[in-house]
C-alpha cells in the first residue's frame, strides 16, 4: 500500500482549499396523522408501519431552491474532489468557484425573500385546491408560521485551509490516509461522470455531438487542475488531450473519430481501468522520460515500453493481453487478411502460456505496423507499444475462449 510522506501531505494540502457547503430547504411537509384520514380507518400497529407526510404547500414553489442547490453541488463536483465531508478545491480555480457560489447564494436569498412574501397566498391556494373538507382541514391545521418557515432556508459555504497536526503522529494519521486516497477518489468521480456520459451520449449511437466532447473537456479540466495529487492524474489528462486534440473543431463525430472517443470514454468509465492506465503511463514515463507524444504520429522507442514488460505468468493474464492486442489490431485497422493469417490454425484451448503470449505479441506488432502505415511512418521497432495502443490494451476486457473463435 502506498504511504505518503508528511512532506507530500503538506505539499498537497497547501494546494487545496476545503469547501464546506451547507444548504437547508424547508420540506413543505408535515407528519400525516391518523385523524387526517377520517373515521373508520384501520392502521397496522406502529411497530409495523408508520404514516408518511402531507404536503402543506405546492411543492412546485420549492423547485427553484432545489435547482440552486444542485447547481452549487454540480459546480463543486466539476471543479473539486470529495474530501473530509466537503470538497477539495485546487487553489487555481478557488476564486472563480467562490465567486459563482456567491452568485448562487444571492439568488437563493432572493428566492427565499420572494417565497416568504408570497407564502400566505400560496398556502391559501393550496388549501382551496382540495374540495374534500377533511383534506382542507388537515392542511389548515398544519400551517407553519411564516417566521418559522423563513428560518428553514439557508445557504452557506466556507473555504478553509487544512493542515496536519505535526505534534502527534497518531492524531495526523487519519488526515494522512484521507490525503493519500484523494487521487483514487478523483478517479472514482471521473469514472462516475464518464459512465453517465457513456449511457446518455454513446450507447446505441454511431456519432456524438460537440456537446458530448464538451462534457469530456470538463473531466479533463478537473483532472488537470488536480494533477498535483498524483503523477498518473496528469498523464491520464494528457492522454485525453491527445485523443480529443485530433478531432475536428465541430461535430458530429462519426467513424474513426467516434471510435476513438468511445474507446476513451469506455476506459474512463471504469475506475480500475483508469488506475491501470495511469500506472502504465507512469511506468512508460519513467522508462522514457519526456513530453507526452501523440502516438499515432510518432511511434518510436522513446514513446512507450516494450511489450515484454507485461509479466505473463498464467493463462488468464495471457488471454487478457491477447484480447487487448486484438482490440488494438482492430483499432489500428489491421487488414482482415493479415489478422486471419496470424490466427490460422490457432487453437487457443491447446496453447500454453508462452505460446499465448507469443501470439499476443505477434498480433500487437500487426497493430503497430498498421498504425505506422496509416501515419506514413517507416522503420517502426516492432516490439514497441505506443501509449495509445497501451491504453487500448487497458481498455480491452478479457475475452472468453469461445468468443475468440474469431470475430472477423
Amino acid at each position: 500500500m502506498q504511504i505518503s510522506s508528511p512532506v507530500k501531505e503538506i505539499d498537497t494540502l497547501s494546494k487545496l482549499l476545503l469547501v464546506d457547503l451547507n444548504v437547508s430547504i424547508w420540506s413543505g411537509r408535515k407528519k400525516l396523522r391518523t385523524e387526517d384520514l377520517g373515521a373508520g380507518v384501520t392502521l397496522p400497529p406502529s411497530e409495523l408501519a408508520s404514516l408518511g407526510s402531507k404536503k402543506i404547500i405546492n411543492s412546485d414553489e420549492l423547485k427553484e431552491f432545489e435547482n440552486l442547490k444542485r447547481r452549487a453541488v454540480r459546480l463543486l463536483e466539476l471543479n473539486g474532489v470529495r474530501f473530509l465531508g466537503g470538497y477539495g478545491l485546487p487553489d487555481e480555480v478557488a476564486p472563480e468557484v467562490a465567486a459563482e457560489l456567491e452568485d448562487i447564494k444571492r439568488k437563493f436569498e432572493d428566492q427565499r425573500i420572494a417565497f416568504i412574501k408570497a407564502y400566505d397566498s400560496n398556502f391559501d391556494a393550496w388549501v382551496n385546491k382540495w374540495a374534500n373538507p377533511q383534506w382542507r382541514s388537515a392542511v389548515l391545521s398544519a400551517k407553519t408560521p411564516k417566521d418559522v418557515v423563513a428560518h428553514k432556508f439557508n445557504f452557506r459555504f466556507t473555504l478553509c485551509r487544512v493542515a496536519p497536526d505535526t505534534s502527534n503522529p497518531s492524531i495526523a494519521k487519519g488526515l494522512a490516509q484521507e490525503v493519500n486516497g484523494l487521487s483514487g477518489q478523483l478517479f472514482r468521480e471521473i469514472a462516475d461522470a464518464a459512465e453517465d456520459l457513456l449511457d446518455n451520449s454513446f450507447v446505441g449511437k454511431d456519432s456524438v455531438s460537440r456537446k458530448a466532447v464538451s462534457s469530456m473537456l470538463k473531466m479533463h479540466k478537473k483532472l488537470s487542475s488536480l494533477a498535483f495529487l498524483n503523477p498518473g492524474v496528469s498523464l491520464v489528462a494528457d492522454y485525453m488531450t491527445n485523443v480529443i486534440g485530433k478531432l475536428p473543431k465541430s461535430g458530429p463525430y462519426k467513424g474513426s473519430d467516434f471510435q476513438d472517443l468511445l474507446s476513451l470514454i469506455l476506459t474512463l468509465s471504469d475506475e480500475t481501468k483508469i488506475l491501470k492506465m495511469a500506472g502504465l503511463f507512469q511506468k512508460s514515463n519513467a522508462d522514457a522520460p519526456g513530453a507526452f507524444v501523440d502516438p499515432t504520429l510518432q511511434l518510436s522507442d522513446d514513446t512507450a515500453p516494450d511489450f515484454s514488460d507485461f509479466n505473463i505468468l498464467d493463462e488468464e493474464t495471457a488471454f487478457d493481453v491477447l484480447a487487448g492486442a486484438m482490440d488494438s489490431a482492430l483499432v489500428a485497422e489491421t487488414s482482415a487478411t493479415s489478422f486471419a493469417d496470424l490466427m490460422a490454425g490457432a487453437d487457443l484451448t491447446t496453447l500454453n502460456v508462452n505460446e499465448l503470449a507469443s501470439l499476443a505479441h505477434e498480433v500487437q506488432n500487426t497493430a503497430i505496423n498498421a498504425a505506422a502505415e496509416k501515419a506514413n511512418i517507416d522503420d517502426v521497432a516492432p516490439q514497441v507499444v505506443s501509449n495509445e495502443v497501451f491504453a487500448h490494451v487497458v481498455a480491452a476486457d478479457t475475452f472468453a475462449v469461445d468468443s475468440m473463435d474469431f470475430c472477423l
